[in-house]
């Protein structure tokens, strides 16, 4: 005993060894959750280890001691298993899943060790009170060619007699039999071990069969359970009232051995249909409860629920789509994320997605992909309606009203303030599911996605740009603001674009921006730009003068001609400064929009239209 004893202590003091350890790295300590579960475990190695220890007390025959000592060891690890496994999913360490990965390497060690635990003579087993607990089971002839455990049948009659001719009548048939002789009783053994079938006499005193079939019927638990009434009472009305009650048969007294299999055989199999069906519908809900959890944080709610109810949802392959696509992103953040700290622009991003998110999702946008600062949304995939283009522009509307809250955050968060700029264009892409079979995602392709970042670019902060194509398909009334005709790459003529400023009913939406005033300088403020080329400063410079300004607006005239909507920086300060040449007014004036400014260009600014309008 001491030898068998020693073989178990061995992997246990192994478990409580590599929890010790376990507990001292950081991606477990700075974890209340992964740490709540390796003490878990540590409690049941310390549980298991006490329990071996009381085995030197047993007596050498010891036997229902030490088959109840196997029963909770078994439990105990049973927990060191499933703590280990949910780690293993939860924990991305790999050092600490080295650990977990040794403590159910000594768990499987011990559970081997434990089923070759000697329990001593066999035929003392009868003494064994986790057998005694099946005391009122009465089994019948066991075939050595059965492959699998029998049904068990709850047989309820106050009338002994009765009681075991049925209990006699199914053993003979290789159930297994547990009796009740009252309908207290049997709701009692309903609730505790949980039949396979109930066979149930109808005129019993106290609580009748009737009246025990209301109670199993307003139970969810129990009414998954098949009874079938026995009664010797030839009342074909009382056999409808049992049948609507929520019986599954209803058998008449003397039973027919023949019948009596027929008629169990039968509502065992519905059972088993059921119950099957049941669990195939508890995987496939929670299958589904999986797969939104997962790809609802980067899926719109139409394509997860298409991954569920189309079989073809996850296969590859794209289809030729007609969609409105919306693309935004946030003014001058190259600049702004080299002022912040990694977290802080983490922050502000989660501010700004949050919020657009919202409103995307209002408005049954699909959010494509989020891009650095950029957000991609597409209306008309996966799914389409005669209403997208509207639903688009309102989008785009509602996001720019949106930016207010997000700032309010960033107040609050110590963050700066952003501004967006959002471009909106129709057109046919190809649709369907990207990718490998090891890696996709559903996205759209095509030269109007290109076209809408081309358009989103010529825009400054707070506008909204909608190609022609857009505004052909909306049946919305559109506020439309300034028409700019620009030549974009990939084009071969200029394109109109036009600036969105609201739309009309049912959404009603509309852009709060008042004009401001111009203030003229007494002194012209002289400036040098740099036309960008991508994200670099390009050979091309100009000389202009900053003549007025009304807000994040300078007019400066030039003595060359300007490339309207083209991105700019400043030259001569220490931090970098952008703009976007927005507009020609006349002749040599043009306007030129901030879009990242710092302290020391707009001092210069301030102090200079100070002098006067």
């Amino acid at each position: 005993m001491d030898d068998q004893r020693q073989s178990l202590q061995a992997p246990l003091a192994s478990v409580q060894a590599f929890t010790e350890s376990l507990l001292e790295q950081d991606a477990i300590s700075q974890s209340s959750e992964l740490k709540a579960d390796v003490k878990k475990i540590a409690k049941a190695a310390v549980t298991m280890t006490e329990m071996l220890a009381s085995i030197s007390g047993f007596a050498q025959d010891s036997q229902t001691e030490l088959s109840r000592l196997r029963h909770d060891l078994r439990n105990a690890i049973g927990l060191v298993d499933g703590y280990g496994d949910m780690l293993l999913e939860d924990c991305d360490d790999e050092v600490a899943g080295d650990y977990i990965r040794q403590i159910r390497h000594q768990s499987r060690l011990f559970q081997g060790r434990l089923e070759q635990f000697n329990l001593g003579d066999d035929g003392k087993v009868a003494s064994d009170p986790i057998a005694a607990i099946f005391k009122s089971f009465k089994r019948g002839i066991i075939r050595d060619d059965r492959e699998h455990m029998a049904a068990s049948i709850l047989v309820v009659d106050d009338n002994d007699s009765s009681r075991d001719l049925l209990a006699h009548q199914l053993q003979r048939q290789n159930y297994m039999v547990i009796e009740a002789a009252s309908g207290a009783r049997c709701l009692e053994i309903m609730r505790s071990a949980e039949p396979d079938l109930v066979l149930l006499d109808l005129v019993m005193p106290d609580m009748n069969g009737y009246e025990v079939l209301q109670v199993i019927r307003a139970d969810e638990a129990l009414r998954r359970i098949p009874v079938v009434v026995v009664s010797g009472m030839q009342d074909e009305e009382g056999a409808v009232r049992c049948i609507d009650a929520g019986a599954s048969d209803y058998l008449l007294k003397p039973v027919n051995g023949t019948l009596l299999r027929a008629r169990i055989g039968a509502s065992l199999e519905a059972k088993r249909w059921r119950d099957r069906e049941r669990e195939y519908l508890a995987e496939l809900e929670k299958s589904q409860r999986f797969i939104r959890k997962i790809f609802g944080r980067y899926l719109s709610d139409e394509i997860v629920q298409r991954l569920l109810d189309d079989n073809d949802g996850l296969q590859l392959g794209g289809e030729l789509r007609q969609v409105t696509i919306l693309m935004a992103d946030i003014r001058g953040f190259s600049a702004l994320s080299q002022q912040l700290a990694p977290e802080q622009c983490v922050q502000l991003l989660n501010n700004y997605f949050a919020a657009m998110t919202e409103v995307i999702q209002r408005f049954r946008g699909t959010v494509d992909e989020f891009v650095g600062d950029g957000i991609l949304v597409i209306f008309g995939a996966p799914l389409s309606d005669s209403d997208d283009c509207d639903r688009a522009l309102a989008c785009a509307v509602a996001m720019q009203l949106a930016v207010e809250t997000v700032n309010e955050r960033n107040r609050a968060d110590n963050l700066p303030e952003i501004t967006i700029g959002i471009g909106l264009n129709t057109g046919d892409v190809v649709a369907g599911n990207i990718g490998s079979e090891l890696r996709s995602k559903y996205g759209v392709v095509g030269h109007n996605v290109n076209l809408t970042g081309r358009i989103e670019s010529c825009t400054v902060g707070g506008q909204i740009l909608a190609a022609p194509a857009t505004i052909a398909a909306s049946t919305v009334q559109v506020l439309a603001g300034r028409r700019i005709s620009v030549s974009l790459k990939g084009m071969g003529d200029a394109v109109m674009l036009t600036e969105v400023l609201g739309v009309g009913i049912p959404y009603d939406l509309l852009l709060e921006s008042a004009p401001e005033e111009w203030q003229s300088y007494k002194e012209n403020i002289s400036l040098t730009l740099s036309v960008m080329a991508g994200k670099k400063n390009g050979a091309k410079q100009f000389k202009v003068e900053v003549c007025a300004r009304a807000g994040e607006s300078l007019r400066v005239v030039s003595a060359e001609v300007l490339p309207v909507l083209a991105d700019v920086s400043i030259e001569g300060f220490e931090v970098a400064c952008y703009a976007k040449i927005t507009e020609q007014l006349s002749g040599r004036e043009y306007v030129l929009t901030l879009t990242s400014a710092n302290t020391q260009l707009r001092s210069l600014l301030q102090m200079n239209s100070s002098r006067g309008r």
